[in-house]
């Protein structure tokens, strides 16, 4: 998700920003790396309170994010029932687009032009 150069968020990124670029939009290509390098500090702050468990300043956060992760009880019925639907649904989506695609389509057709 941070976009870090190795990973496969860092392609997906880099292939978004090269056709906005070449598409001539590079004040959202300017955007989105400012956002993308803001979103990144914030992932790896979390990460490292995480690894270390040594940062002064948030003590209550990371007290917090250690007990949600620490908790086995914290995951109910409800959301593995979540879990699983969301689940499904993007695999669907994966091996089945035309199926979403051509329902939304319809569904839009519909709306705009009834």
């Amino acid at each position: 998700m941070a976009g870090i150069p190795p990973l496969l968020g860092f392609f997906s990124k880099q292939f978004v920003l090269l056709s906005a670029v070449e598409s001539g939009y590079w004040f959202m290509a300017f955007v989105a790396i400012i956002t993308s390098v803001i979103s990144a500090s914030y992932y790896l702050r979390m990460v490292v309170i995480l690894v270390t468990g040594s940062d002064a300043e948030n003590n209550s956060q990371l007290t917090a994010l250690k007990t949600y992760f620490n908790n086995e009880s914290i995951l109910t019925n409800c959301h593995s029932f979540l879990i699983s639907t969301i689940t499904l649904s993007i695999l669907l989506f994966i091996f089945k687009p035309t199926l979403i695609l051509n329902s939304t389509q319809l569904l839009s057709l519909s709306l705009f032009y009834y």
